[in-house]
């Protein structure tokens, strides 16, 4: 009796520890919901909520009209384990940070360790856009055999206009496959349609007439300090494209 006791205790105690854990994940999400980051887009896995889904949107730079998707991998006891988050893209990216062979983006030179209640996952999500959007500085201080990819450095550093064709064949490698069926039957995987007028264009329709609201309203919304505009999640809800 004392037995099941004692394991039901323990049940008890991993229960509530995954209940804690699962309510700091889905503040880390809102935290990122809240900073509305221009092309980043993330959502946590369905099935498991330490696995995320990603995709970047290059807007600038070298980088320029991108579409990269990635993973997040958390730690098993994230956020309260010192253990970096991964981050790995789906295909071949050419960035100094990015390995070669597997992909993984190295975030130790603006994370040396993973610091609870100090870092959180919206500022990892800003150090992606920063050194994609300014790789130049993002190596700057850091000797080439301290970087994942030192070829990629020194092309960058010597050869620009090298670096920026090889950029272009990885950027047009990822788009021939946008449209892929997913590697995955989590409904949380981010997934592209192509354009189809009877389905997307009701859509499109109501995005504009709500930027065209937005626009009419917004020194009113300012003053009075609320926030306003367009969602790509709905309030309490795990859902693409939705307006608030």
């Amino acid at each position: 009796m004392t037995l099941d006791l004692d394991a039901n205790k323990k049940d008890d105690k991993l229960l509530i520890a995954t209940i804690q854990q699962e309510y700091k994940i889905l503040a880390e999400y809102k935290m990122i919901e809240s900073e509305k980051l221009g092309g980043l887009y993330v959502i946590p896995s369905y099935a498991n909520s330490l696995q995320w889904f990603g995709v970047f949107f290059g807007r600038q730079g070298f980088y320029a009209e991108s579409v990269f998707r990635f993973s997040i991998l958390l730690p098993d006891r994230f956020p309260d384990d010192k253990s970096l988050p991964t981050i790995i893209f789906q295909q071949d990216v050419l960035h100094p940070h990015v390995c070669p062979y597997t992909h993984t983006l190295d975030v130790s030179h603006a994370f040396p360790e993973w610091r609870c209640g100090e870092d959180h996952l919206w500022q990892l999500l800003k150090y992606v856009q920063a050194i994609f959007y300014d790789p130049v500085n993002s190596i700057r201080g850091i000797e080439v055999d301290k970087l994942k990819n030192g070829e990629a450095a020194e092309l960058l550093m010597g050869n620009k206009e090298e670096f920026a064709t090889r950029v272009q064949e990885n950027i047009k490698e990822s788009k021939e496959h946008i449209y892929d069926t997913p590697p995955t039957e989590d409904p949380h995987y981010i997934v592209f349609e192509k354009f189809q007028t009877d389905v997307h264009g009701p859509v499109l329709e109501r995005i504009r007439a709500g930027r065209s609201k937005q626009a009419e309203s917004s020194s009113q919304q300012a003053n009075a300090g609320h926030a306003t505009g367009l969602s790509w999640v709905k309030e309490g809800e795990f859902k693409p494209l939705s307006i608030e």
